[in-house]
């Protein structure tokens, strides 16, 4: 039941960042080997593409990927490109919860 809960909350955390874009219909989390796998739903299309990330970094008020991987090798060349290695600023009234989590 927390991993359902806790799924929950991942996600809803991150669709309002997919507007428009896409959104996320399933999640794993590994909190020790700190890696997470989204099952995401583009805009448009019709089959979920798969986003892995592994050895991210929790900081006191961001979180930041090294690297993604993607199943379709251009999205994953654009989130590498624009969003790797970024701090994402988390916002105060989520820190505790996404720490938890993650």
């Amino acid at each position: 039941m927390f991993n359902a809960l806790k799924t929950a909350a991942i996600i809803k955390f991150i669709n309002p960042y997919l507007e428009g874009i896409g959104s996320v219909e399933g999640i794993e989390i590994d909190k020790k080997a700190k890696s997470i796998v989204a099952r995401v739903v583009m805009a448009g299309e019709l089959q979920p593409v798969r986003i892995e990330v592994h050895g991210y970094h929790l900081g006191a008020d961001s979180i930041t990927i090294p690297r993604f991987i993607c199943s379709k090798p251009w999205i994953e060349a654009a989130l590498n490109r624009f969003l790797a290695n970024q701090p994402f600023r988390i916002p105060e009234k989520a820190r505790s919860a996404i720490k938890l989590l993650l």
